[in-house]
């Protein structure tokens, strides 16, 4: 009850009792002084010069350096020239395999109709040459069809998706898919990059990617029917809004992957 009482009666603590008491004496004994209007211009100028100066100081920083500004401008000129000239390689290897494909082409057909028609199936299963046939074109789309400022990332397509999709194809029986028209060989990936999706290591566009399977389109659908696919993207659709669709076509053209690296050769007839 004492400490209630003290506390009650003295709120103020006797320090700060003593500060304002030796306060007011200084004051009454005119210690004190105001300062002048004077004064009180000088330190407003003096304030205004100083946020001047801070703020030209701020703009000087943020605005690019010349040294910064002409090494942005170089790289910005050798990718610009790297990319041109990788474009312009790249077609010279196209033509080069186009050449060497009929080359090849014109020899065989002479001296060695079989294995032409060997390759030429060859060609075929793995993705080398355009094929053209019936099948089915499976698409999927990001949820909300891929606004700008999609709140849910998850609504996204992802690569286990089109991976699930495309297993399903070459299960069913396809011969051949593509996924936005890349075509996919036994070396193609499926993969995230950041809120992307590569195939051969290609960005794909999105919101919508079709996935195309060349093949008995109505044995596929059976197989499909009998297959998780249906109620994976019923899943997909429910859960995150990503609409999907399966189409069967009469005729449906899929690009070739091109001519593949060599790994491993050997000449004919001799042993591995």
């Amino acid at each position: 009850m004492t400490l209630l009482i003290e506390v009650m009666e003295k709120p103020l603590d006797p320090g700060y009792a003593q500060a304002a008491a030796q306060r007011r004496a200084a004051q009454e004994a005119g210690s004190v002084r105001r300062r002048s209007p004077g004064t009180w211009v000088g330190i407003v100028a003096l304030a205004v010069v100083l946020g001047g100066a801070s703020a030209t100081a701020s703009q000087q920083l943020r605005v690019p350096q010349p040294a910064v500004t002409e090494t942005r401008t170089v790289l910005e000129r050798q990718i610009t020239e790297r990319n041109d000239q990788v474009a312009r390689l790249s077609a010279s290897a196209e033509e080069l395999s186009r050449e060497i494909a009929d080359l090849q082409r014109s020899a065989l057909e002479t001296q060695d109709p079989g294995l032409l028609d060997v390759i030429r199936r060859d060609a075929l299963h793995n993705g080398t040459d355009a094929v053209r046939g019936p099948g089915l074109v499976v698409s999927l789309t990001d949820g909300g069809g891929g606004l700008v400022g999609e709140p849910d990332p998850s609504a996204r397509v992802k690569d286990v998706d089109l991976q699930t999709v495309v297993n399903a194809l070459w299960d069913a029986g396809a011969e051949a898919i593509s996924v936005d028209d890349q075509r996919l060989t036994s070396r193609s990936s499926i993969r995230n990059a950041g809120l992307a999706v590569l195939v051969n290591l290609v960005p794909l566009p999105g919101p919508t990617y079709v996935v195309r399977a060349v093949g008995d389109a109505e044995a596929m659908q059976v197989q499909l029917a009998r297959s998780g696919l249906g109620d994976y993207l019923q899943v997909l659709g429910s859960t995150y809004g990503i609409r999907s669709s399966t189409v069967a076509q009469s005729t449906l053209d899929l690009p070739g992957a091109g001519v593949q690296p060599l790994q491993h050769a050997q000449p004919v007839g001799s042993e591995p």
